[in-house]
């Protein structure tokens, strides 16, 4: 026969009973008052339900009529399993987090599965949502956008019409040869973010006056343009919110912050203006733009010459301290980027 001390709950009311709880070698059990041994309930061993061990926390012996006993005496509980050979699979995850070896082994697995599913599965998925997005999820991505960069950063163009007018002409064959996604092209006053050009998921590309200064040929423009194109095409803007989203939301449901959730929706415009793509977006989006501009004739050179001046005025406001976000502010590499478009090489 087996005593064990702790706690009887009727199942009924929120009342604490000092009892003892007896297996006798025949399975059957029932509990007792600790004082005086007035019986409280009984049931055969196979009838009741044992929450299995983790750590020293107490354990549970619940009953078929909802009674419950709570004990920290795992070591007769464990005993008493034993005896009836009813030992849970379960057992295994104390004998692990007991011994600080395993608990580091797990510790690293939780690492590497947490490093593989940011690096490679959630890029992956993001991919596949952003590309099932229905067009009026796009629409209203690109909308919210233009109106918070309206009312927050651009002003209206300085740029005179007839000038507008001749850069929209130029960049007509990359609108024909893109008409499935249904790009326009607009221009804004830059002010703090410099020479810029970028594109907002709905296939709308603002193109700065800055930067439309900056460039010396309308090719230069256009090698510009295609490169963004190439991040429609490709949707990174959805995909980086995708992500974003979904490392938001992972982190959410760990820290139990379901309610911050909406944060994640009110804070898509911001997510979408930083244009902080990664290299790999990047490189996809030059790479679009070198093989598109291949295709129609066009010397790849220009979007070089436009990305070295840049990077040189960029440098000059950099060392007199003065704040201007630059079309390569967030954009890695200049050496590496503009290599195959100044020498031809992939």
């Amino acid at each position: 026969m087996i005593s064990i001390p702790g706690k009887y709950y009727d199942g009924k009311s929120s009342r604490a009973v000092d009892a003892a709880f007896i297996g006798k070698s025949n399975g059957h059990t029932h509990v007792e008052v600790a004082e005086g041994g007035h019986l409280l309930v009984a049931a055969n061993l196979d009838r009741l339900k044992i929450s299995p061990r983790l750590a020293n926390t107490p354990r549970y012996v619940h009953f078929p009529g909802g009674e419950k006993f709570e004990t920290l005496d795992n070591i007769s509980v464990n005993k008493l399993l034993g005896q009836f050979k009813q030992e849970s699979w379960l057992d295994m995850v104390h004998f692990l987090e007991s011994r600080k070896r395993y608990v580091l082994i797990a510790l690293g697995i939780l690492i590497l599965l947490i490093w593989g599913s940011v690096r490679y599965a959630v890029p992956v998925i993001s991919e596949s949502i952003a590309f099932r997005l229905p067009l009026p999820v796009l629409r209203y991505a690109g909308s919210q956008t233009l109106n918070f960069l309206d009312k927050s950063i651009l002003k209206p163009t300085q740029l005179e019409e007839a000038r507008q007018i001749n850069i929209l002409n130029h960049f007509q064959q990359v609108v024909d040869t893109h008409e499935k996604i249904g790009l326009k092209i607009i221009f804004r006053k830059g002010g703090s973010l410099g020479p810029n050009a970028f594109a907002l998921p709905n296939g709308i590309i603002i193109f700065t006056d800055e930067m439309v200064q900056m460039a010396e040929h309308d090719n230069e423009l256009l090698s510009v343009l295609v490169h963004e194109v190439g991040h429609v095409v490709h949707r990174h803007g959805m995909r980086t919110v995708v992500q974003n989203s979904l490392l938001g939301f992972a982190l959410l449901s760990m820290t139990g912050d379901v309610a911050g959730s909406s944060e994640l929706f009110l804070g898509l415009p911001v997510l979408l203006t930083e244009m902080a793509y990664s290299r790999g977006f990047e490189r996809e989006a030059d790479q679009y733009a070198l093989g598109w501009l291949r295709q129609q004739a066009i010397p790849t050179i220009h979007f070089s010459r436009l990305m070295e001046r840049i990077d040189q005025k960029m440098a000059v406001f950099k060392n007199s301290n003065q704040k201007w976000f630059t079309y390569l502010s967030s954009h890695p590499g200049i050496k590496e980027r503009i290599k195959p478009f100044r020498d031809g090489i992939e």
